[in-house]
């Protein structure tokens, strides 16, 4: 079981009635002692409180259900099978049908005494080596630090954090050309109004990585008693080559390690830095818990067991995907902006002909990635870059460090 699970708090769930229910109410049964539900939109079927925006629950069955609960059908989303939830007695009425959905990954530090350990027991060799050597040159370029925001932040540092963490989210989905569910503006909006106090309780974190006073990495975390729930992630993109999201997953282990968290749990879906992290993988299950004396029950249990096992088919296929994909094309109608053409020579030009531009005004952003890749490659610091514009050449800049120096070609075609 999960104890104290944040999704089934109190917070959680009543500023999720508000803002997904907003003309329903919230209906508990005595079979279930852990949930409470809401009528699905055509009455067939009770729906748990939350449904897919948890990262993971459990729950128990009574062993005698009552007459409130008789010839009904529930659905419950997001079964986290890590946990052991207790399945139905056998000489109940009640059954249950199980589908997989989703992989889950997590991360089990309890017999781990810090991070560096778990890194050599967990990785390769040539792993570790890697992970390390972004992290060095991560903190040798730039003017980096960390901070977890756990149990107390003001409401003006909160709302700047969360606006930076919603235009990272941006940028890093427009860069994939996809939708990104948490971007809805429903979602958001529930996500901030929900985060802050959760934070002040203990059940949320914010975890930042900044680059001077810039947020560049933010982690959202949910918290149980035992278990970090990893709940939105997301770096800035042009630190790509510094591997921003693998220093992150490295200090995010060490604040559990030492705070004797046991679980970081990556929770659903598939991303290759999960797996590669990860100690164990589980299932994320949908149950349909049914009367198996009504035949109106047993019914809606099929349709809606067919339903989600042909979504599952279509995930398996890879049209989730896709559709992502899709969606994001038809509500933005744009392609990537940009385009690069590596420049072999790096002779210095002319001085005359050289333009000195401010790294960080916003007219130059489409410019901040190649810098980081010179800084990167080079083992330059950030405060020792000068960026130029060649003024006889279009499209080209110049990029000057202390020992080293380097040319390229870039369009910005939104201009």
């Amino acid at each position: 079981m999960i104890h104290n699970n944040p999704f089934l708090s109190k917070t959680f769930i009543k500023k999720w009635l508000s803002h997904f229910l907003d003309d329903q109410k919230e209906v508990s049964f005595n079979l279930f002692p852990d949930l409470s539900f809401f009528k699905s939109a055509k009455k067939l079927v009770y729906i748990n409180t939350a449904k897919t925006n948890t990262k993971g629950i459990t729950y128990t069955i009574a062993k005698e259900e009552s007459n409130t609960s008789l010839k009904k059908t529930f659905l419950i989303y997001d079964v986290h099978t890590f946990f052991n939830t207790q399945s139905v007695l056998n000489n109940s009425r009640y059954k249950i049908k199980k589908t997989i959905q989703y992989p889950g990954y997590l991360c089990e530090l309890e017999n781990f005494l810090s991070v560096k350990e778990y890194m050599q027991k967990r990785l390769s060799k040539n792993s570790n080596y890697k992970f390390n050597l972004y992290k060095r040159k991560l903190e040798h370029s730039f003017d980096i630090s960390y901070n977890m925001y756990y149990g107390t932040i003001t409401k003006e540092k909160y709302n700047s954090l969360f606006s930076a963490f919603k235009k990272l989210l941006i940028k890093r989905f427009n860069d994939k050309q996809e939708t990104n569910n948490n971007l809805d503006p429903k979602e958001w909006d529930f996500y901030f109004d929900v985060t802050y106090p959760m934070l002040l309780e203990k059940k949320a974190a914010l975890f930042v990585t900044y680059n001077k006073e810039t947020p560049i990495a933010i982690t959202l975390l949910n918290f149980s008693d035992t278990i970090a729930f990893d709940t939105i992630r997301v770096f800035d993109i042009d630190y790509s080559p510094f591997r921003l999201g693998t220093t992150s997953i490295i200090k995010q282990l060490d604040w559990c390690i030492a705070n004797g968290i046991k679980f970081l749990d990556f929770s659903k879906g598939y991303y290759e830095y999960k797996e590669r992290w990860a100690t164990t993988t589980y299932n994320f299950e949908y149950h349909i818990v049914y009367d198996s004396k009504s035949i109106v029950s047993k019914i809606t249990m099929h349709i809606t067991l067919l339903f989600f096992n042909f979504k599952n088919y279509l995930r398996d296929k890879n049209i989730h995907k896709k559709f992502h994909q899709l969606t994001f094309a038809l509500k933005n109608n744009t392609k990537k902006t940009e385009k690069t053409v590596p420049v072999k020579n790096n002779t210095s030009p002319v001085k005359e002909n050289l333009k000195e531009l401010s790294i960080f005004d916003v007219k130059n952003e489409h410019l901040l990635k190649y810098v980081y890749d010179f800084l990167y490659k080079k083992s330059e610091k950030l405060n020792d870059v000068r960026l130029y514009k060649i003024t006889n050449q279009q499209n080209y800049y110049y990029i000057k460090g202390l020992q080293n120096v380097t040319t390229f070609m870039a369009y910005n075609l939104e201009e």
